[in-house]
């Protein structure tokens, strides 16, 4: 096969498609739909406006039909998000939705006739009490038959009794198109089950009557669709999960693994081999990080590895969140490859003709991530196509033909205007070795000694990534951009109990909270220093919800090397945080924290004494806050409580910033514009030439 070469390519702009073939459709299209993003034109050497880097992207989420013939994508129409199919054989596009309210997302087919898709809102307020958002949706291709399956959030809080809570599509019912099999919680149980149901009428019927547990959060069908493994929840405060199993629908329960979230090992089941007889199941049994095995649930025996990574979790973390590393072809469901989110993210595949496609693609683009997608049985391939200075293009390429198309930019005022985000290790100061970003300004000289801002991620458990495509980068990664188009340069430390990046790296955490995790964050500035671009006497510490506790926290320790802290969304009182956050309801959740904090319970004074709330009076640095107004979970109370403390400590905030409506996290673009606004205002004091 030959190498794919631009210039012998035939490009094609998806709403050029949609202008040529539905014209008179189009008369309520966003200026930014209504032309081809070939006509952006970008200047490398212009300021980016705070606006650009969270507008609407003007399409994203394209998805090929199992056949191979339609392409259902999100086009922005009536200033939302809506969806269009287009016919690849005739290159007739239909535009299907014209929502003025909602926008779309998570489009997923339902065979070759009908699309799926929950309500999403963007340049919304992110508060419990204004999305419109969730619910489940499907619509035949010709625009027909469209239905609510399943209820939006506000429609959930107007009648909470009956219907869904929750609901997502596993896998189309073999031998009968118009029908799926869905994961969904009904009323306020704390499970989920499965359902039969009827995408032309609604109606469902429970497939996992006799379930073996409560609790249950994931089931994995056979090639047939019958449920036969159920992964669950323990009773109680329990940390556990416990696997459950059985050998056909007619077959008893019974448990076969469980393990606990907080150490090790973990055994993890990830889906059924072709023969529906072993399991695919990732464990870090005996290993630094989490492999993926063939498995006999008869014999409870590993019977081979399938894959491993020398740093990097596949399959599962260790919490037991399965990864999607496992790439299974669309229309056999056979196991196609494998995707590694390694520094950048990498998939290997095991079916030949795509192993030989990914290789031309990577080969044309080697700078990029270049995600493929569609069937062997098809000829069509479907290209998302995004690095960390490219936000994402989408390609179509015919294997017959070997053309490759292109479908268009999702924001193509950001190219050419965003800066490298470099992979390097963080050695902190007991030896660990985590993999961590840095970004420099796009215009930094070597040697030249720079702001520097070390931005640490919430959960704690989540991690800094480069990623594009359908949901962009990590918060931090954002941040970095916004940042580093201003001058500054911006670490991003990943650090020990931040999950996928190897087991020892997730259990080192435990019990660090607020002592070793903060010593990571430290070490992290004293590598900044190190490398030559960091002024060590203007660093500040930023992030939002753990990041905004970590920012606090490291100006009351007495090795603090930070000049000021940016504290989004704190946690500022670790007892009040475990009794009014949202999750406060889940025993198990509290436990978690008690085990992530080392204490016996939460009367512990080591709770206290890493609450910054009660350590005001060490906190000299100037300090920024923002919360979201209707966050739950980081009650916005302990924010202000922060900020009154300091006052009496002498040191009152420079800025306190409130996201009217918004709530763990700012969705509305305004709002996040005037946030940016006065963050870069107060570096700009804070950090000042000394």
């Amino acid at each position: 096969m030959t190498v794919l070469n631009r210039r012998t390519a035939h490009p094609v702009k998806l709403l050029v498609w949609i202008g040529a073939c539905l014209t008179s459709l189009l008369t309520g299209l966003d200026a930014a739909a209504s032309s081809s993003s070939s006509t952006v034109q970008v200047q490398a050497s212009s300021l980016v406006k705070l606006e650009d880097f969270f507008r609407r992207p003007e399409f994203s989420e394209a998805v090929l039909s199992p056949n191979g013939r339609y392409l259902a994508t999100l086009s922005s129409i009536n200033q939302r998000l809506n969806l269009v199919v287009v016919d690849l054989d005739t290159r007739q596009a239909s535009v299907l939705t014209r929502y003025d309210n909602i926008d779309l997302g998570r489009l997923r087919w339902a065979g070759n006739d009908r699309i799926l898709y929950s309500a999403v809102q963007i340049n919304a307020p992110s508060g419990q009490d204004a999305p419109r958002s969730g619910g489940l949706f499907v619509i035949k291709r010709d625009g027909s038959e469209g239905r609510q399956l399943a209820r939006t959030v506000s429609q959930l809080v107007k009648n909470e009794t009956g219907g869904f809570l929750a609901m997502q599509p596993l896998r189309p019912v073999p031998g009968a198109p118009d029908e799926m099999i869905v994961s969904a919680v009904v009323a306020n149980d704390d499970s989920f089950d499965l359902y039969r149901i009827n995408l032309s009428t609604g109606r469902h019927r429970l497939l996992t009557a006799g379930r073996p547990a409560d609790r249950i959060g994931s089931w994995i069908l056979d090639s047939k669709g019958v449920p036969r493994v159920a992964l669950a929840g323990g009773a109680g405060r329990s940390t556990q999960r416990i696997v459950y199993y059985r050998r056909d629908a007619d077959s008893a329960w019974q448990e076969i693994a469980r393990f606990d979230e907080t150490r090790a090992p973990a055994f993890v089941p990830l889906a059924f081999d072709s023969d529906d007889e072993h399991l695919y199941v990732a464990s870090n049994e005996g290993r630094a990080n989490m492999a993926i095995y063939r498995y006999n649930p008869q014999q409870r025996a590993m019977v081979e590895m399938v894959a491993q990574h020398p740093q990097y979790d596949l399959g599962a973390s260790p919490q037991g969140g399965a990864l999607n590393s496992l790439l299974f072809d669309p229309q056999s469901n056979a196991l196609a490859g494998l995707r590694i989110d390694a520094d950048r993210p990498q998939v290997l595949w095991l079916d030949e003709s795509m192993a030989k496609v990914q290789a031309s693609v990577d080969a044309t683009w080697p700078d990029r991530f270049n995600v493929l997608s569609g069937s062997r049985l098809s000829s069509r391939v479907l290209i998302s196509s995004y690095s960390d200075t490219l936000p994402g293009r989408l390609y179509l390429y015919d294997r017959q033909t070997q053309k490759l198309e292109e479908i268009g930019a999702s924001r193509p005022w950001l190219e050419g205007q965003l800066a490298q985000v470099r992979p390097f290790r963080l050695k902190t100061r007991d030896g660990l070795e985590i993999p961590s970003y840095v970004v420099l300004p796009r215009d930094h000289r070597p040697g030249q000694r720079l702001p520097t801002v070390v931005h640490i991620h919430g959960g704690p458990f989540a991690r800094d990534v480069v990623q594009g495509g359908r949901y962009g980068p990590s918060f931090g990664v954002r941040e970095a951009q916004v940042l580093a188009s201003r001058g500054y340069a911006v670490v991003l430390p990943n650090f020990r109990i931040t999950p996928e990046l190897g087991s020892q790296i997730y259990y080192a955490g435990f019990g660090t909270y607020g002592q070793q995790m903060s010593d990571d964050h430290e070490d992290a500035a004293a590598w900044a220093i190190d490398q030559g671009f960091a002024d060590p006497r203007r660093i500040c510490i930023s992030g939002a919800s753990y990041g905004g506790y970590a920012a606090l926290q490291a100006l009351t320790r007495p090795s603090n090397p930070f000049a000021c802290a940016i504290a989004g969304l704190p946690v500022t009182d670790l007892k009040f945080q475990r009794e009014r956050a949202d999750y406060a309801f889940s025993p198990a959740a509290v436990e978690y924290w008690r085990k992530v904090q080392g204490v016996a319970d939460f009367d512990d004074p080591k709770v206290r004494q890493q609450s910054p709330l009660f350590q005001a009076e060490r906190i000299k640095a100037p300090v920024f806050m923002y919360v979201g107004e209707l966050d739950s979970r980081t009650p916005p109370a302990q924010a202000k409580r922060m900020a009154d403390a300091l006052a009496a400590a002498g040191n009152p905030v420079k800025d306190y910033f409130v996201g009217r409506g918004e709530g763990h996290g700012f969705g509305v673009q305004a709002v996040n514009v005037e946030l940016y606004s006065r963050i870069l205002k107060f570096l700009e004091d804070a950090l000042a030439e000394r």
